[in-house]
């Protein structure tokens, strides 16, 4: 009598341990599936963000050609400036003087130069702006790689490890 209630007991217990066992199993199998799933969201948004990166380095890089070009454009006319105003002040024979034309000049050259170095400083920002983006591109990249791998580890190493969860009456001790 004492061994059937002490067996009944025994089962009891390994049917209690073995619920809480599938119990726990299922919570954890859930909260493999919303991790999963919270990965991939986190990753498509990565791939969104870095298509936008990557446009915006397109444009950038557009507009940094326009920036070289509108800088080579401007050193024909500076050029002319300068050369104008050479010849004017190493004249042979002649007396140099401070006119009209002169000034006029100078000016030209001054203007010329200042709009060369604003060009300068905005192809500096774009080069600047373009390596931030260049390094922005990277680390998403490297990101989207990492959320990759972890949702393989987590979707095809964990859960179908999880998949070969033992039966209850594996878990009661009953060898089948």
């Amino acid at each position: 009598m004492a061994s059937i209630q002490l067996r009944t007991l025994i089962d009891n217990v390994l049917n209690d341990t073995s619920r809480d066992m599938v119990e726990q199993c299922d919570v954890v199998d859930t909260a493999f599936a919303k991790r999963v799933e919270e990965l991939e969201d986190a990753k498509a948004k990565m791939e969104e963000n870095l298509k936008k990166v990557c446009d915006d380095i397109s444009r950038q890089e557009g507009n940094i050609a326009d920036l070289k070009k509108a800088i080579r454009d401007k050193e024909d006319p500076m050029k002319v400036a300068q050369t104008r105003l050479y010849n004017r002040e190493s004249r042979p024979g002649v007396e140099l003087c401070r006119d009209e034309v002169q000034k006029k000049l100078i000016d030209e050259v001054a203007e010329i130069q200042k709009s060369i170095d604003a060009l300068m400083a905005q192809l500096q920002d774009a080069e600047a702006s373009l390596k931030q983006l260049q390094d922005d591109r990277m680390t998403l990249e490297k990101e989207i790689s990492i959320k990759k791998n972890s949702i393989f580890i987590d979707k095809n190493k964990c859960m179908t490890h999880r998949t070969r969860y033992p039966t209850t009456m594996k878990l009661q001790g009953y060898n089948q």
